[in-house]
């Protein structure tokens, strides 16, 4: 019998099959977990001596971002090289979510696996652990993410200063409207570059290349319509390209403070610094507070998707157009996401 072990090049070649994005959120937790590792057990993830040690370290290691308060100071800040100072959260004082951690296990069950163990998710202590903090968060849980619904997003762009002096209005206006009606992710958002659009007479087609369930690139094809009123997102996205001077690469990125489109924040490679996550929730918490909206506090990243899911669901549309158009693989998905907010006037009684 002869055993092969694959190269480190074969190694590196599997971790590319990933989307970019993915291939940061894994780097990134699988880099706080070694800090986690050193500091508690002063050993790294990869130098247990069996399986059995390696669920024991991760359980444990979901335990702690669950419960311990000293974890929350993860959530402000980062261990990527040339990102340290840019991720930082606002927010740490909260704790991790379920979902968050299922995320993280799922960067450090991966890590794992390109490192040569057959590391299953489905072991009791691992599984066991992430079922008591679903359910302990379910227990304790005020609500779910707010969803923005057009009126909503009205009254967001109406509140908007018209002041073109100021390029954060006119890149926020581009923003929350491209969000909304291109009902895409935030990581799918805050990815899409300028090389991705096809204007046309009527409209623009977007390319997005990767997202969450489509890990292999395929890609699919969206298309925001032209309209006349002044909430439409073609418009208000070539305003923002004009202005902001973009011809190629990200479309969304930071603005120092002051002010002036041609010095963006850089990072140490003297890039630009395109909008993190937390930046995007705080530009749309901030904007729906300007605009008076209520429940603000419970906007989040996916407030913009679950909204214009929710509207299209309460306009008639659908659902397979809606599923093209979001990216979704299951119609039990988009049950999910969808928030019938007015039930009297979605209750199917009223139509006996």
């Amino acid at each position: 019998m002869v055993k092969i072990l694959l190269n480190d090049n074969v190694s590196k070649l599997k971790e590319k099959s990933k989307a970019k994005n993915t291939q940061d959120k894994y780097n990134g937790d699988w880099l706080k977990f070694i800090d986690y590792c050193k500091n508690k057990y002063n050993c790294s993830p990869l130098d247990v001596d069996d399986l059995d040690s390696a669920y024991a370290l991760t359980a444990n290691y979901m335990d702690w971002l669950h419960e311990d308060p000293e974890a929350k100071i993860l959530k402000g800040s980062s261990n990527i090289p040339g990102r340290e100072n840019v991720n930082n959260n606002p927010y740490s004082s909260s704790a991790y979510k379920a979902s968050t951690i299922q995320r993280i296990l799922a960067s450090i069950t991966y890590k794992y696996r390109v490192n040569g163990f057959q590391f299953d998710r489905k072991n009791p202590n691992i599984s066991e652990t992430i079922s008591a903090i679903v359910r302990d968060e379910k227990n304790n849980k005020s609500g779910q993410a707010r969803e923005l619904l057009k009126a909503d997003i009205e009254k967001i762009i109406d509140k908007i200063p018209n002041d073109n002096e100021d390029f954060r209005n006119i890149r926020d206006r581009a923003l929350i409207l491209i969000g909304f009606y291109s009902f895409c992710r935030r990581s799918e958002l805050l990815g899409m570059k300028y090389e991705h659009l096809n204007f046309e007479e009527d409209g623009v087609q977007v390319l997005i290349p990767f997202s969450k369930t489509d890990q292999k690139g395929e890609g699919r094809m969206i298309y925001l319509p032209k309209n006349n009123s002044p909430y439409c997102p073609v418009s208000a996205l070539k305003n923002w390209l004009e202005v902001a001077l973009i011809d190629s690469g990200p479309l969304f990125y930071k603005i120092n403070k002051a002010n002036n489109i041609e010095k963006y924040i850089l990072n140490n490679k003297n890039q630009k610094v395109s909008l993190t996550d937390t930046s995007f929730v705080l530009i749309l918490k901030k904007r729906a507070e300007d605009a008076g909206i209520e429940n603000c506090d419970k906007i989040s990243g996916h407030s913009l998707r679950i909204g214009s899911i929710t509207q299209a669901r309460m306009n008639g549309v659908p659902t397979h157009e809606i599923m093209a158009q979001s990216g979704h693989k299951t119609t039990q998905m988009i049950d999910r996401y969808t928030k019938l907010t007015n039930i009297k006037e979605t209750s199917a009684a009223k139509k006996l």
